[in-house]
């Protein structure tokens, strides 16, 4: 019997450990730039509107490192293995989604477009059906990401009234709404986008209830 054969296999094992190994270095990189954006995006709730470029700004530097990380990361990955590794980074790729469309909303007061998202993390979206050919975010990870700003906009709306911005609520139901209509407009299977698009309910009906509570108290017509 030739053993040639296992020993083959035994390098393709190790090859496969080793970049195993790499891709969760690469991913964990990228979690801990991720975090570190998250707290100094947060500081928006604490400051009025008129002061928020100040945050939009100081997380520019944290954009520019979650690129490289995912520079680094698609630099592992091929077209072959993307699937196969996808569950490692993919929820790591919805946080910094969710981040990009919550400082595009900051800066300019707008739903961030797959292209805006794709810029601010240096990777396209995949838009289409096509064969995964390099590094994409999904338009699963898109959608999640922008999912997870109705959360930051209930918890906005409640902190603008603590830094007596009582208008900006009026603005965020308005921009809110919105948007749910145009999730409604989505024939989402029952999965987990389904799951999380559920439970945007909850947080417009946070967002209303500040509303209700400005106006019975007179601070707002």
């Amino acid at each position: 019997m030739d053993l040639q054969v296992f020993i083959d296999l035994q390098d393709k094992f190790d090859q496969e450990s080793e970049l195993f190994e790499s891709v969760k270095a690469a991913t964990k990189e990228l979690d801990r730039t991720c975090r570190l954006a998250s707290a100094k995006l947060s500081k928006a709730h604490s400051l009025p509107k008129d002061r928020l470029k100040e945050v939009t700004d100081a997380i520019k530097p944290q954009f520019a490192t979650i690129q490289q990380n995912i520079g680094e990361l698609a630099k592992l990955i091929t077209p072959v293995t993307f699937y196969k590794y996808k569950e490692m980074w993919t929820h790591k790729l919805q946080n910094a989604c969710a981040l990009a469309v919550f400082a595009i909303y900051l800066e300019e007061a707008r739903l961030a477009t797959p292209a805006d998202v794709g810029e601010h993390l240096g990777c396209k979206v995949n838009m289409t059906n096509e064969p995964i050919t390099e590094f994409v975010l999904t338009l699963d990870e898109y959608l999640l990401g922008v999912i997870s700003l109705f959360g930051e906009l209930a918890r906005l709306a409640v902190n603008s009234v603590i830094v007596n911005d009582v208008q900006r609520p009026q603005e965020i139901s308005t921009f809110a709404s919105e948007l749910y209509s145009g999730f409604q407009l989505l024939n989402l299977k029952n999965d987990v986008l389904r799951r999380r698009f559920d439970s945007i309910k909850y947080d417009i009906k946070r967002i209303e209830e500040v509303q209700y509570d400005l106006r019975v108290r007179g601070l707002i017509s």
